[in-house]
């Protein structure tokens, strides 16, 4: 019969107390979140969404914005080319609700349209997202713009956009001088809110 050393037991009781202890650990770091590390992890991802979503928020109304804005600046830019190609009046003015014919009113957000001299439609541009913009306003009796044969504007005129938040530091302007220029509203006195054609800071809404 084949007889075994102590030294034999030794390492057997040992290889199966370290193969318990293996175990046992392996559990350890099965087990699932107590109610305290739970409580812990919910506390800190409260506290990272709370910093996130507002973040997220005001990138997405300042990116739809500088999206609208730029639209408008461009459709301005184009009236004005168009009425030096045609040699006659070009209009840029609010739309009516079906995006056929100006509206005349000082509220753009419904969209806008660019009509040559006898009110053919040139370009349309529809709604402002509701989700990110809710103004978009011109200065002034009427809401249109118009530029003659020779690319001056009839009117000095601002045209305002103000994000949903109605917040006057994120507020936009568009300028359209009597010479046809058209430019963005800027902040001069670095008060964070840009200013109209006459200085006056932009208010929302």
């Amino acid at each position: 019969m084949r007889q075994v050393s102590a030294a034999q037991c030794d390492s057997s009781y040992g290889d199966r107390r370290r193969t318990r202890i293996g175990m046992s650990a392996a559990r350890s770091r099965q087990r699932g979140f107590n109610l305290l590390e739970l409580l812990i992890a919910i506390g800190i991802l409260g506290v990272i969404t709370a910093i996130a979503v507002p973040s997220f928020q005001s990138i997405s109304i300042n990116s739809s914005l500088s999206t609208e804005t730029n639209d408008l600046v461009s459709s301005l830019r184009q009236a004005r080319s168009e009425a030096a190609k045609r040699g006659q009046n070009v209009t840029v003015c609010a739309a009516n609700a079906t995006l056929t014919a100006c509206s005349d009113a000082a509220d753009w957000s419904t969209g806008w349209l660019i009509v040559d001299n006898a009110a053919n439609v040139i370009r349309v541009r529809e709604a402002l997202d509701s989700d990110t913009a809710t103004e978009m306003a011109i200065a002034g009796a009427t809401g249109r713009i118009v530029f003659n044969r020779n690319g001056f504007s009839t009117s000095a005129r601002t045209i305002k956009l103000c994000g949903r938040d109605d917040s006057a530091q994120r507020a936009r302007g568009v300028i359209i001088s009597v010479d046809g220029r058209v430019r963005l509203a800027t902040d001069s006195d670095n008060n964070s809110i840009a200013e109209d054609r006459s200085g006056t800071d932009l208010t929302c809404p």
